[in-house]
């Protein structure tokens, strides 16, 4: 009969490698989506001095962040968003560069036209000041946050609110987004690969 002791050993063993083997598999997939996701860059909108900077980390806000029913084409469900639930938001070139979203919707598209991109996020906030029309979405794509070397934030949050930065977003074909770097006054700054 094996005793219990002989058998902590080997289970922890089992358990340390699992956590491993699920920790590079998220390192695996981020470093896959930033090498083949399909590239797209977004202007970056100052946000609230005050809370722009923490630590050695940078906070970005989108366009995008922030939805209209009444000036975005949405699905019929829209009212259906709610906070904590999936949006798929649909983005299209404009002439300009600018990506502008087209369609908001719960689901990811049923079909998206070429040179369309879906990002998927998650609702934030709710705003409904008693009339649906005007019913507005907060939507966090998980690219807010940009790491910096220690240091160099507060140089960073002076740019954001001067419009001189411009975010490098990947984006997986089902609308996972991962930031991939900043274009801060026109020259391009990309983290190293995971891998």
């Amino acid at each position: 009969m094996i005793s219990k002791q002989k058998l902590v050993w080997p289970l922890v063993a089992v358990v340390a490698v699992a956590q491993s083997a699920a920790l590079f598999d998220m390192v695996y997939a981020r470093d896959r989506l930033l090498k083949t996701g399909r590239e797209i860059t977004l202007a970056v909108q100052p946000l609230d001095p005050r809370d722009i900077f923490r630590g050695d980390y940078v906070t970005l806000g989108y366009d995008i962040s922030g939805l209209k029913k009444s000036t975005t084409e949405t699905d019929p469900d829209f009212s259906g968003l709610s906070r904590g639930s999936m949006a798929y938001v649909t983005l299209a070139p404009a002439p300009d560069g600018k990506w502008t979203e087209t369609h908001v919707g719960s689901r990811y598209p049923s079909q998206v036209a070429p040179g369309e991109v879906v990002l998927k996020g998650r609702v934030k906030y709710v705003w409904n000041a008693g009339n649906d029309a005007e019913m507005t979405i907060q939507v966090r794509y998980g690219i807010e946050n940009y790491f910096v070397p220690e240091g160099t934030g507060r140089a960073l949050e002076d740019k954001v609110r001067s419009h001189e930065i411009k975010a490098i977003v990947a984006v997986a074909s089902d609308g996972t987004a991962a930031l991939k770097g900043l274009i801060v006054d026109g020259e391009r700054h990309e983290d190293p690969p995971l891998l």
